[in-house]
């Protein structure tokens, strides 16, 4: 099964302005208000309210008012697509729109408190279940609706031209979402969405921020981290199932972003 990953902690102000990942978050507060910076624009947050965004938007803890609780739930994006989610859901998190819900009272509450005690058991049985039930909590954020806190690539329309040139943007991400795990080139990249690649790599530069090849590593890094955290799987394995062509190629690029080794990181994970 894909790995989900789950934090629960004070929230605290970050020590960098931004950080970004692969992972689709879904966030409950509780007991505080805190605020976000997505790429240099706040966005509040209350006691009680489900946030949901795509990683890959540069975004940081900027100020945290009273004494609760976070729960941060990380759901590979590869997973979010199998999931079958509303069409309009999906672009919109595929677009980098921070979304919002309230959460339930009489149930969030206590099934993210318990979802962050039961994962913690190594039974592959237990995590099926969890992932089924996150499953079906974010198909009811999807169908019951949802405020845009702060939308996405909408904003920078005007920036890379004509909304086509969005759709391409859209394609590419969900194919790499789709074949980070296989060995996808550049190339293939622009293939699927019917681009040069000096066009496709230029535009999604542009757009996401990132080369199209560190993209797609940070993804598989990312898919990789999950995997250290909640599974026994050889380094050996992970690495493969991850995308990475090689070992030395994973250990590279594991050392290069994240400064530490794979079991390093699977240590201090589970500490």
């Amino acid at each position: 099964m894909d790995a989900i990953l789950f934090e629960r902690h004070r929230p605290t102000t970050f020590a960098v302005p931004y950080h970004h990942h692969a992972s689709v978050e879904l966030n409950y507060l509780d007991g505080c208000d805190m605020e976000y910076s997505f790429s240099g624009t706040t966005v509040a947050r209350k006691s009680g309210s489900l946030t949901l965004f795509w990683g890959a938007c540069p975004h940081g803890v900027t100020d945290v008012r009273g004494e609760g609780e976070i729960i941060n739930l990380y759901i590979a994006f590869s997973q979010i697509l199998r999931w079958g989610l509303p069409e309009s859901f999906l672009n919109a998190l595929i677009a980098g729109d921070v979304m919002s819900a309230p959460a339930k009272p009489n149930t969030d509450q206590q099934m993210f408190y318990r979802w962050t005690e039961e994962i913690k058991s190594a039974d592959a049985t237990w995590h099926q279940l969890i992932l089924g039930e996150v499953e079906m909590r974010v198909r009811r954020f999807a169908l019951e609706g949802w405020e845009t806190v702060k939308s996405g690539y909408g904003e920078v329309r005007s920036v890379v031209g004509a909304g086509g040139a969005m759709q391409h943007i859209e394609e590419m991400l969900r194919y790499i979402a789709n074949n980070y795990c296989d060995p996808i080139s550049v190339t293939d990249v622009a293939d699927h969405v019917g681009l040069s690649p000096s066009y496709a790599m230029t535009l999604f530069r542009r757009v996401v921020g990132v080369p199209i090849k560190e993209h797609i590593t940070r993804i598989r890094l990312s898919h990789a981290q999950m995997l250290l955290s909640n599974s026994d799987a050889k380094i050996l394995s992970i690495a493969m199932d991850s995308g990475f062509g090689s070992l030395s190629s994973f250990y590279e690029s594991f050392q290069s972003h994240l400064d530490t080794t794979p079991s390093v990181f699977r240590r201090d994970a589970r500490r």
